[in-house]
């Protein structure tokens, strides 16, 4: 199944899972720089803020239910390395404890 005609079914996933690894990333340099008293740079700091706290957590619900919906399906997800899916898990997890609370 082509999607957007370049990008194939895998492809697209793979490309969303690293998406949202590099943005959970910024989600922890987001908690980092809510505890800097003096961030480097403002509009650098707006980005990683923004990154880590609202796009971090769509893609990660992005990913997750696309995982769970091709799980369901049975779909073979061998292209995505398994640290990954288990490092965005962790994430995830974390991301809806701060939500709730």
């Amino acid at each position: 199944m082509q999607i957007f005609g370049f990008l194939n079914y895998m492809g697209l996933l793979r490309m969303l899972n690293r998406s949202a690894f590099i943005c959970n990333i910024c989600f922890l340099f987001a908690i980092l720089l809510l505890r800097m008293r003096n961030p480097v740079s403002p509009g650098l700091a707006s980005l990683i803020i923004v990154m880590g706290f609202i796009l971090s957590v769509v893609l990660n619900l992005i990913v997750h239910s696309w995982h769970l919906i091709s799980r369901l399906r049975k779909r073979s997800l061998s292209a995505i390395p398994a640290p990954f899916i288990y490092l965005n898990a962790g994430f995830l997890l974390v991301q809806l404890i701060l939500f709730i609370k």
